[in-house]
């Protein structure tokens, strides 16, 4: 018999109360004053007896039927994804309400000499004011003993390091006669699972003392299986043999109300999994198109496309301009020719494709590339337009993207970004300009650099630095820039005047004990976005001014490839993504809080906080600890 007193004495007690009130109240009372209908009811509902016991051994395999009953009336709420049962069936335990009864069955055989354990998430709530059944698991066995291991964790996503939710942990032991270890988790159902809390905790119940794989993954077919490259993973480096015992007194298993952060935060773990998204490693051709007269693009379906050659008819190599961009999945071609360009064209190439044995196999394909029909010309050569309004630009009109945002100019510089390669850039036509706060003005020196990956992409930056309270102007005269299709620039001036907010603030990083190549950013509290960041290989100096008030935190990522990009894992070939860290002040929060008109120093030690991160804050200007 399994019986929640507490939830029960609570309830009579209360009760007790009502009644004492009622009877010893004013008899003249304002009868003009409707009855409120008593306080609201917040107590959850309390499990009164189970069928069979909790914890009963020899329960039938076949037929399988457990019975809840509850104190009051009770309804379901999204068992399907708020039920499960650990190990987990191919079909979903059936539930259904029979007065103050949850009827629990099974649409197939559970195992013989088995043990179970079904928990009911928060799926149950009272009929009257919706309170949650507080989480509640109930194990059972099928044969003559009952497992009695447990493992607790947390599950964290790898690149913001915060909890992931409703993640499902799963255990499988491993026996290479049924299933080969490296693809257990595609093919066999887990051997024992739980799901993460809002915290990110779990705890993984009436284990074995063997050896487990440990793999967690969002479930989000609800079929208890990992199905790759649409849904999130995570595992464990090694095997993992459970060493506690579940027993009565076990603070690890103890009741934590969701809503007590403080609590929740200190659970013990014994490890973490952190979770990511793998990329598919099939290759193939995943799209083509024409994009213009002189452009196209091919498409694959993973990263790092290998490409051997290309090449049109009657074209030379020299005259095709490729582009692929930063993850090698997509690759942009331009055609160099200033002649007749046909509308269909066929483009031969040779590729690396994944074969049916999953190799990477030489291909060959011939594609056909045909220029949409707005983009076609007339008999006599010239180009089909509908009539435009005169105010509209001129149909040759070059167009480009010029970004110099005046908080981020100092360490981006001035970038230009084109649709299209340029044929001619005049570099010396530019004017750049400076005005001082005694309007006496100058002209500066700069550089112009082509992206190395992008070619479309050029940065314009001061052989000088930018100065506090200068107001700059960057002029590109007409015909600056023709593209390989013949366009041509306009005119196009833009001002640029670093921020004079004095509200604003600044953070400096004195960074130490680097060894190897690190990105740090500064991030929005949620780490959903970088509000400035830094590619290292050395101790440096990092400067983050026109910062404005808010909640930050500092994120260093060790970027292994040097690619300046996160990358992520891979389960087959057992590759944890890459590292990333957050700076922890002296209490151990990772959360800084910037205020207005404040100059913050900060030394950061990347062996500390790659390993522990730790490390200490202090204000340049009055030498005080930074705290949340």
């Amino acid at each position: 018999m399994n019986i929640r007193k507490s939830g029960k004495q609570i309830r009579y007690v209360l009760t007790a109360a009502v009644i004492v009130y009622m009877l010893f109240s004013n008899s003249c009372a304002n009868t003009s004053t409707p009855p409120s209908g008593g306080p609201k009811d917040t107590i959850p509902p309390v499990i009164i007896s189970t069928f069979p016991d909790s914890a009963s051994t020899g329960v039938p395999a076949v037929k399988t039927r457990l019975e809840f009953r509850f104190d009051e009336y009770v309804v379901l709420k999204d068992p399907n994804s708020n039920v499960f049962l650990s190990p987990p069936q191919k079909k979903k335990p059936q539930l259904k309400i029979k007065g103050k009864y949850v009827i629990v069955t099974f649409e197939e055989p559970l195992d013989s000499a088995k043990t179970y354990n079904i928990n009911f998430g928060e799926s149950i709530t009272d009929n009257n004011e919706g309170n949650i059944f507080p989480a509640y698991s109930f194990p059972f066995s099928t044969g003559n003993e009952l497992d009695s291991m447990f493992c607790t964790g947390s599950v964290l996503n790898s690149q913001t390091l915060y909890p992931e939710e409703k993640v499902t942990i799963a255990f499988y032991r491993k026996d290479t006669s049924i299933v080969p270890a490296d693809s257990i988790l595609y093919k066999k159902l887990p051997d024992a699972i739980s799901v993460s809390d809002k915290w990110g905790h779990f705890i993984i119940r009436n284990l074995k003392p063997v050896p487990y794989l440990v793999y967690a993954f969002k479930d989000e077919n609800l079929n208890s299986m990992y199905d790759p490259y649409v849904e999130s993973v995570a595992f464990l480096d090694s095997m993992f043999i459970p060493k506690k015992i579940m027993r009565n007194n076990s603070p690890e298993l103890a009741y934590c109300d969701i809503k007590d952060t403080l609590k929740c935060l200190s659970r013990i773990k014994e490890f973490e999994l952190l979770t990511f998204m793998e990329i598919s490693p099939v290759q193939f051709l995943r799209d083509y198109k024409r994009s213009g007269a002189r452009s196209m693009y091919v498409k694959f379906s993973a990263p790092d496309a290998v490409i051997d050659t290309i090449w049109f008819k009657d074209l030379a190599d020299t005259k095709i301009i490729r582009e692929f961009n930063s993850t090698g999945d997509s690759l942009s071609i331009w055609l160099d020719n200033q002649g007749t360009i046909p509308d269909t064209l066929f483009m031969g190439m040779k590729y690396l494709a994944t074969d049916t044995l999953n190799n990477l196999s030489p291909k060959l394909d011939t594609l056909r590339f045909i220029l949409p029909k707005e983009m076609r010309k007339n008999d006599d050569g010239r180009k089909k337009f509908e009539k435009k309004d005169k105010d509209e630009p001129r149909e040759d009109l070059l167009k480009f993207k010029l970004s110099a945002e005046p908080d981020m100019v100092e360490q981006y510089g001035i970038r230009l970004e084109f649709d299209s390669p340029l044929k001619e850039f005049r570099k010396d036509s530019i004017i750049f300009t400076y005005t001082t706060p005694r309007q006496q003005t100058g002209s500066m020196d700069f550089t112009v650099e082509q992206d190395s990956l992008t070619i479309r992409k050029y940065t314009i930056r001061p052989k000088t630095s930018f100065m506090k309270g200068y107001d700059y102007r960057i002029y590109f005269p007409y015909l600056t820039f023709m593209d390989i299709n013949g366009f041509t620039s306009d005119s196009t001036a833009q001002e640029i005047t670093l921020p004079k907010d004095d509200n604003l603030s600044s953070l400096t990083l004195n960074i130490t004990g680097t060894e190897g190549r690190y990105l740090v950013d500064l991030v929005t509290e949620k780490r959903d976005k970088v509000i400035r960041g830094f590619a290292i290989t050395s101790d440096t100096t990092l400067i983050f001014p026109y910062i404005k008030a808010g909640r930050y935190s500092i994120r260093i990522t060790e970027d292994r490839n040097g690619n300046s990009l996160f990358d992520t894992g891979s389960v087959l070939e057992r590759k944890q993504p890459e590292k990333v860290r957050f700076f922890k002040l002296q209490d151990g929060k990772d959360i800084i809080e910037i205020k207005e008109k404040t100059d913050l120093l900060q030394d950061i030690d990347m062996k500390s906080i790659m390993y522990e991160g730790k490390g200490s804050s202090k204000n340049a200007e009055n030498n005080e600890n930074i705290v949340e």
